[in-house]
């Protein structure tokens, strides 16, 4: 739901473009985004205001940094983007590839305190004596 809105959001910004700067973006994504946008609901973006000073979700400011560093920004930002998002995976890797050792030694619990069971003097002449007997 979170998503969808934020995809609504996005859609209305995007219609707002110039044409030229709208060009820019795959028409697939501009078409992705209207299949996920919620088509009952309106956002309250003022067009007079920088993006920075309106209410957008979380998701919206992600998917419009994206949006303008993937397709609207200058050649340098684009390979910024392209550098930190790649050491962002780099680091990503790692971290999922990391392995714990594993504990190859199968040991038994010990327990805190010892139980030793008491013997019977009449079980012990009883476990002789079938000992002799065998």
């Amino acid at each position: 739901m979170e998503f969808s809105i934020a995809c609504s959001e996005v859609f209305y910004i995007l219609t707002n473009l110039k044409q030229s700067e709208l060009k820019k973006i795959p028409q697939k994504l501009i078409e992705l985004i209207c299949i996920l946008k919620i088509d009952e609901y309106s956002p309250t973006i003022d067009v007079n205001k920088p993006l920075e000073e309106q209410n957008l979700t979380q998701d919206t400011k992600e998917l419009i940094s994206f949006i303008y560093n993937k397709y609207l920004g200058s050649k340098e930002e684009k390979e910024n983007y392209e550098k930190e998002y790649n050491s962002y995976i780099q680091k990503e890797q790692k971290i999922n590839n990391f392995e714990f050792k594993k504990n190859t030694k199968k040991e038994e619990p010990k327990a805190l305190i010892e139980y030793k069971p008491k013997t019977n003097i009449f079980l012990k002449i009883i476990e002789k004596i079938k000992s002799f007997l065998k």
